[in-house]
């Protein structure tokens, strides 16, 4: 039997502490070994007994956004949750705490007949049962996530189906389409450091993150990069060297060329696919609409299946697939599907998929001097 997952919840905030227990008595596998109300107190938690999972608010008083190091340096095995208020938080910070690595923040809710306790639970049940997961399965890396709460199952060794006649990849690409969800964020980060503003081809973001954080995301990422990185409005015009991060609560879509060749995002408020909006399928369909072939598509760490219909279809048209190594997820869900469905033709770590777009953009100089 698979010990319980051990929480701390780091909150000066008693309304908050004394909901989230009574949310606790409903969730079962679960134990609060303690509530730290300071920063010192949180670190003598941490120190004394190794949670699986803490639930951080970045209040001045629990140490702001350095204790989320703090926490990483004691033991990098300690999951972290940041927990915000929605009428009352700094989203660049979130932004910044997403990039060092936490699991997720999410939403205080502000009472348990709020819209925020019901999203506020779901999230939880799945995150915690993804860890206890983790912990029964620790030495199986390898994940499946099938049913809605994404949880794992054991299953046999078997060969993925192909898909139906892929159109073949000519090696030259015009665009790059990128989905992501949970631990994206430092991933994001790390690809997009490293590489030049000269690739001249556009790439195209999905990332799910609330709605209120992309435009913050979007910044952080440009200050790390030499491309031009920036949210993406509605009827902006694609172009090379430039990378469009879709809206949070906003379906991003391309159009088809105009007389002239040029392509623009569409944006819409389309009910959600995959309980996401944005989502990277209603993304990829819409590129294999509208590129015929020459299409690279990365599918990076989160829970889920989003992106995997959208890859079969830009499969269709003429697409190269990469997905995240599952070592190097922190949830092993979206690549994953793709993986299994057939549909990756490669499976690499963040550095390694860095260096592949960086070659193939070199590969597309060659085409263009042939």
């Amino acid at each position: 039997m698979v010990d319980k997952l051990d929480i701390i919840v780091a909150d000066d905030n008693p309304d908050f502490v004394h909901l989230f227990k009574e949310l606790c008595t409903t969730i079962s596998g679960i134990n609060i070994p303690g509530i730290a109300r300071s920063k010192a107190m949180l670190v003598a938690k941490i120190n004394s007994g190794k949670p699986d999972l803490v639930l951080l608010d970045l209040t001045p008083d629990m140490g702001g956004i350095q204790m989320v190091d703090t926490i990483r340096k004691a033991n990098p095995g300690i999951n972290v949750i940041i927990t915000y208020d929605p009428d009352n938080h700094d989203a660049d910070m979130l932004v910044q705490a997403l990039e060092m690595g936490v699991y997720e923040c999410i939403e205080k809710p502000i009472s348990i007949e709020s819209r925020q306790y019901s999203e506020f639970r779901l999230l939880l049940l799945t995150i915690i049962g993804l860890l206890i997961s983790r912990k029964r399965f620790s030495s199986k890396p390898i994940l499946e996530y099938k049913n809605k709460f994404f949880m794992p199952v054991e299953t046999e060794d078997k060969l993925p189906d192909k898909p139906s006649k892929p159109v073949p990849f000519t090696g030259k690409i015009d665009i790059v389409v990128i989905a992501s969800s949970t631990g994206g964020p430092e991933i994001l980060s790390q690809i997009f450091s490293i590489l030049p503003g000269n690739l001249n081809i556009p790439i195209l973001l999905v990332q799910h993150i609330p709605a209120d954080m992309t435009q913050y995301f979007a910044k952080s990422l440009n200050g790390k990069s030499e491309l031009d990185i920036f949210q993406a409005a509605h009827g902006d015009q694609i172009m090379p060297s430039k990378v469009y991060v879709a809206p949070g609560g906003q379906h991003m879509t391309v159009s088809k060329p105009d007389n002239l060749g040029q392509r623009t995002i569409q944006l819409d408020n389309s009910p959600s696919v995959n309980s996401v909006r944005p989502s990277a399928d209603i993304l990829f369909e819409s590129i294999a609409k509208s590129y015929k072939g020459n299409i690279l598509a990365i599918v990076l760490t989160g829970m889920g299946e989003d992106g995997k219909n959208g890859v079969a279809e830009m499969k269709n048209s003429g697409c190269l697939c990469i997905s995240q190594k599952a070592e190097t997820c922190v949830v092993y869900g979206m690549p994953r599907a793709v993986d299994d469905a057939g549909l990756s033709d490669e499976s690499l770590d963040p550095l390694n998929i860095t260096q592949k777009i960086v070659m193939m953009v070199q590969q597309n100089l060659s085409y263009r001097s042939s």
